[in-house]
């Protein structure tokens, strides 16, 4: 049977085409649009707060992530390996290093705000003193730093590797009109050789070139292609197995058990609280507890969304490395569902955002306040500005008109000298007022 009708090529060149050229575009524009737009209003004053910070840090790490996810997705298009894309595949490995560390920072950073949010809920006193904006900032940059560290070998896995292929055989007519010289000399097969030798780095894609592999003279039409092979390091067993089980259980195993573990307790917490907010009847209490429970309820959405898209990938990549493809069907296969199962990662960095516009009612509100109040207040803005300005014509000047513009002695005559609003007190006799004629 053809290779190319094998069910698992075409399994493999479908998911290839339809999640890395068609649908990863998509969701990279929408999920670094959206993280963008989180992190400026998460920055704002009136939104400072330790949870805050973390999911700041998440949205960074998405946008970096899907950014670099966008250009591995280029790898499968058909002419990528052309010489003219030589700079995509020298800096190969290290943009496989940069999209790893991101993907990996964005785990981690989930279970700091889990872990933080936990501790706020159910031990409120310990909370205040843990949970700052302080200690946030320097948890996030301790996993910036381990996540570029234990990643860092990825980008000498791969070194840059050139191949020539002869596309077809030349005629004997091109044959000879390679080998003669513009002014009429012949060149022989060794000088043909030589000069090819000395001057083949400056040969173009498609150029054609004289063989010497027998008594004939022969040249053909030969393609240069580029892409990438693993190096010693990348061969190397110890280091294979290594880097197998390393990132399936410190960035797929271990943080699953935990965001679990803790989101049950979170879930328990909001359960219980909301029992509690039944029965109590101080109404400032009530409200307090409101609010914490609505970000808790925000931050478990945000988990659940992690663990629906996570936990695919953390389950295939484990197990893998228990059972190897042994055959070239099965190796196609499990590079498909490869494909499938990182693409839910990469929805999972691009959407959420719309879990914090759902869930949030003080992000939707931030959210029109910095983009609708401000063309708002610059048109009141531009309209006040409008009414307070006339033009002179005495002096072909800018005027203030009096009358429109009051200043604080104004203000305080004005108050003075006035009808006062309410005719009662003027009507009703001494001693009859009322208290409803004092307007609070």
């Amino acid at each position: 049977m053809d290779e190319s009708e094998d069910p698992s090529v075409l399994f493999l060149k479908s998911t290839r085409f339809w999640i890395q050229r068609v649908f990863v575009p998509i969701v990279v524009c929408i999920g670094v649009g959206g993280n963008t737009v989180t992190v400026m209003v998460l920055t704002r004053k009136r939104m400072r707060c330790s949870t805050n910070i973390y999911l700041t840090a998440l949205a960074v790490a998405d946008i970096i992530y899907l950014l670099f996810v966008f250009v591995l997705s280029f790898s499968v298009y058909d002419n990528i390996n052309d010489r003219k894309y030589e700079l995509f595949w020298r800096f190969f490995g290290l943009t496989h290093w940069l999209c790893d560390a991101a993907s990996n920072a964005s785990v981690w950073l989930t279970v700091s705000f889990t872990l933080e949010r936990y501790i706020a809920v159910c031990h409120p006193i310990k909370g205040k003193v843990l949970c700052t904006e302080n200690r946030a900032k320097i948890i996030i940059t301790g996993i910036a730093i381990f996540c570029i560290l234990s990643t860092l070998s990825t980008t000498f896995e791969y070194e840059l590797a050139m191949k020539e292929k002869c596309v077809r055989n030349c005629t004997q007519e091109e044959l000879k009109n390679r080998q003669h010289v513009p002014d009429g000399s012949v060149r022989n097969n060794s000088e043909v050789s030589k000069d090819r030798t000395d001057h083949a780095h400056l040969v173009p894609t498609g150029k054609l070139i004289t063989n010497d592999t027998s008594d004939n003279d022969t040249c053909c039409l030969k393609k240069f292609t580029v892409s990438t092979v693993l190096t010693n390091l990348g061969k190397n067993k110890n280091y294979k197995i290594f880097i197998s089980w390393f990132p399936a259980l410190c960035f797929a195993l271990i943080p699953l058990i935990l965001i679990a573990t803790f989101n049950c307790f979170l879930v328990h917490a909001v359960y219980k609280s909301q029992s509690r907010r039944r029965k109590m009847t101080n109404s400032q209490e009530t409200v307090s507890m409101s609010n914490e429970n609505r970000i808790t309820v925000m931050l478990i959405g945000v988990v659940f969304l992690f663990l629906i898209c996570q936990t695919p990938t953390a389950s295939f990549l484990i197990y893998s490395n228990f059972y190897e493809a042994e055959d070239l069907a099965t190796e196609n296969i499990h590079r498909a569902l490869g494909n499938i199962f990182n693409f839910l990662v990469n929805i999972n960095a691009a959407t959420n955002f719309i879990m914090y516009c759902i869930l949030s009612k003080k992000y939707r509100t931030t959210f029109r306040t910095l983009f609708c109040g401000r063309r708002k207040n610059r048109q009141d803005t531009l309209i006040l500005t409008d009414t307070r300005t006339r033009y002179s014509s005495f002096n072909n000047g800018l005027r203030r008109n009096v009358s429109e513009y009051h200043t604080p002695r104004n203000l305080e005559t004005q108050s003075l000298t006035s009808i006062p609003r309410s005719k009662s007190l003027m009507t009703r006799p001494p001693g009859k007022a009322k208290s409803s004629d004092i307007n609070l």
